[in-house]
């Protein structure tokens, strides 16, 4: 009788040790993807409008208008290279690029080699940084002015030029423009943030304007 009460217990005793060696070896295994040290809300606030996230997400170079603007239309131009070294110097290629809508009156090559000679390298002295950026804002025009818009001559409307001196631009008839004392040889290219037209020569405002 004891000798089947001693099996009964210890069957019992290893059925018990059977039974936790099982539960062990069935628990599931932990995740492998642990969350963050630290937790970062990268969701934007419901507050944020839509161009404060864009800022915050792209570098600088994103930033500036996409597709062609006015300056990427002046550095196309083999015509315009001289106008472009100059806008670069006078560190308004910014501005060009992400500004606008600009109307920008573009000297050709051949209108700043008829400058009186030195004038051009006297303009792109780094001393001279303010009279360069006086002469190229005299051929800037905020907003866009198209051949269309352009008033006849006999009516003598003034247009401001982005550093406030007074342009002359008009339409003599039978399809010739001017600016000042300027011809404008083509007219409207666009520039994605604004139009440029093709000048001539060279506008230098009065030193006492």
């Amino acid at each position: 009788m004891k000798r089947h009460l001693l099996i009964s217990v210890a069957a019992a005793l290893f059925l018990a040790a059977c039974s936790g060696e099982t539960s062990d070896t069935r628990t599931p295994p932990q995740d492998p993807v642990q969350p963050y040290a630290d937790d970062v809300d990268i969701t934007p606030s419901p507050d944020a409008g839509e161009d404060e996230i864009y800022a915050d997400t792209m570098d600088r170079d994103q930033l500036v208008t996409s597709g062609p603007n006015v300056l990427d239309t002046i550095a196309a131009d083999p015509r315009l290279s001289t106008l472009y070294g100059a806008i670069e110097a006078a560190s308004l290629d910014e501005t060009l690029a992400t500004g606008g809508p600009y109307t920008i009156f573009a000297p050709t090559n051949d209108a700043f080699d008829a400058l009186p000679t030195g004038q051009l390298e006297d303009y792109l002295k780094p001393d001279n940084a303010d009279k360069l950026v006086r002469v190229l804002e005299y051929h800037i025009v905020e907003g866009s002015v198209r051949a269309s818009n352009v008033p006849p001559a006999d009516e003598g409307v003034p247009t401001a030029s982005l550093n406030g001196l007074d342009l002359s631009v008009r339409d003599m008839g039978g399809g010739k423009l001017m600016i000042n004392q300027a011809s404008i040889l083509e007219t409207d290219v666009e520039g994605g943030n604004g139009i440029v037209h093709i000048i001539d020569s060279v506008l230098v405002p009065r030193e006492t304007e």
